[in-house]
């Protein structure tokens, strides 16, 4: 009998700790095509990096100088005013080492036209794949 109840502990272990690993998973693989995102901005790599929830977007288009530059540190430090803002990102569908890439708004504002504009970030025209800029 104690036999019995070991494989059946060890059968459920492994339900449970199969459906938690599934619903981790799950969330950022509809992301893989064209959709869009809304979230908070959690984290800022760099001027042209951010982060909505725990998932990384690169922005489209936009190319900014390195973070180990003055002026790439700059661009830092301006899309860091917007943590903790809602961000709504257009997908692209395309993906770059981890981060997908997407046009975004925050706050109803481009948020590429706004780094553009108040920083050394440069429109990127190779990769303006839905021409915006």
């Amino acid at each position: 009998m104690n036999l019995i109840i070991r494989i059946k502990f060890i059968i459920f272990f492994i339900f449970v700790a199969f459906h938690a690993f599934a619903n981790n998973t799950s969330k950022t693989l509809p992301l893989s095509k064209s959709s869009n995102l809304t979230g908070i901005v959690t984290h800022v790599r760099d001027g042209d990096t951010i982060i909505i929830g725990a998932i990384p977007i690169r922005l489209a288009a936009l190319n900014c100088p390195e973070k180990d530059t003055n002026k790439g540190k700059y661009a830092t430090e301006i899309a860091k005013q917007f943590l903790g803002e809602m961000a709504n990102c257009d997908l692209t569908g395309a993906k770059t080492y981890d981060r997908f890439v997407g046009y975004c708004s925050i706050n109803g504002n481009d948020f590429g036209q706004f780094m553009m504009q108040n920083s050394s970030c440069k429109v990127w025209k190779k990769f303006d794949v839905m021409k915006k800029y």
